[in-house]
């Protein structure tokens, strides 16, 4: 197959495009890309033949690395916007989990789904022509139930979406964790070509590296800033049986009242163990009596960092050091490659965690 190799960077990162297996220069390119959802690339052609072989649906395939090293910024997906410019176009395409996304509608039933692994029930779904699911033998042990809303006429995107949803599990391993109650959850993303990867997050676990450590004095990142939100913080915390209604108990943390003001919920769950409601709201609360933190900064030369990949970072909005995820990221590859990326965990609503505690 003939190659056009374009060295976009002074960086030295080779790329060859491709649309519908023919060659074509660019003279732009861009990434962007987040947590469960389809990454998109941009660039720029310029010429009549060049845009005479785009066309909304063609096929994309991006091979780019340094020398003959394959990295995360190789890509295979379809053309889905073209906007003309005075020299030629603006090429914007989507990675193939797109095709999950208008795939035909299937029915799943109780029977195919109800006591299977997710993620299994996941991977199976996203096994499709276009998508490469070699990798995902691992399982989540998190199995299928009716309460989950699995079932029923659905996308092949919707379906993978309610099995991420529910595939988490809450553990108190004192050996691998220093708080009493910690979540692990999944999300997934094609970090290059169309390979899929089913992303297990434990970033709250002792034993789990992160890829990078950054701080404000740090030479290589640039524009740290942190955002913190309050809107799940839960300070007061009231759970009730729903088969006992004189079966209450409300646990409040009052050095966080005191800082940010009451913030209550109120939860029912079939439960009369009054025992295991104290023991949950006051786990729940010491969990989320505090805002959540997320932060983005910028990096050159990153491109092997991946979604879901740890990253710690020491920040004035954080008493200690915190681990956080990758959960989105853009790429630009003028003057040189540099990465702008959000670090974020997903966080459960109260219900959520109740139905994992009880």
């Amino acid at each position: 197959m003939p190659t056009i190799t374009t060295e976009l960077l002074a960086d030295g990162l080779n790329v060859s495009v491709y649309i519908n297996d023919k060659p074509i220069e660019i003279t732009s390119l861009e990434y962007k890309a987040k947590l469960d959802t389809g990454r998109q690339v941009s660039f720029k052609v310029s010429g009549e033949n060049s845009v005479h072989h785009c066309y909304v649906g063609s096929k994309i395939r991006i091979k780019s690395g340094r020398g003959r090293e394959v990295s995360n910024l190789s890509f295979a997906g379809l053309i889905k916007e073209i906007t003309p410019t005075v020299n030629g176009a603006i090429i914007v395409g989507i990675d193939y989990m797109t095709s999950l996304a208008t795939s035909s509608h299937v029915n799943y039933t109780n029977n195919e789904v109800i006591g299977r692994d997710l993620y299994f029930l996941a991977r199976n779904a996203m096994n499709i022509p276009d998508i490469d699911t070699t990798f995902l033998t691992q399982g989540s042990y998190v199995s299928a139930t009716e309460g989950m809303g699995l079932t029923g006429l659905q996308t092949r995107k919707e379906f993978v979406q309610k099995c991420i949803d529910n595939m988490y599990f809450l553990t108190e391993d004192s050996t691998s964790y220093a708080s009493l109650l910690n979540i692990v959850y999944y999300n997934y993303a094609i970090h290059r070509d169309n390979v899929m990867d089913i992303i297990k997050i434990d970033a709250d676990n002792i034993h789990i590296k992160p890829v990078l450590k950054i701080n404000m004095t740090n030479n290589i990142v640039e524009n740290l800033a942190g955002v913190v939100d309050a809107s799940r913080i839960v300070n007061s915390y009231t759970i009730e049986s729903s088969t006992n209604k004189n079966l209450t108990y409300t646990h409040n943390d009052n050095d966080s009242i005191r800082k940010h003001g009451v913030l209550s919920e109120l939860v029912s769950v079939e439960t009369s163990n009054f025992p295991l409601i104290v023991n949950t709201t006051q786990k729940f609360v010491d969990k989320n009596l505090d805002p959540s933190l997320n932060f983005t900064f910028t990096l050159r030369n990153a491109e092997h960092l991946a979604l879901g990949d740890i990253v710690e970072v020491t920040h004035p909005l954080s008493v200690k050091a915190i681990k956080l995820p990758i959960s989105e990221y853009g790429l630009t590859t003028k003057d040189g490659i540099s990465t702008t990326i959000t670090l974020g965990r997903k966080r459960l609503t109260l219900a959520e965690t109740i139905a994992k505690s009880l």
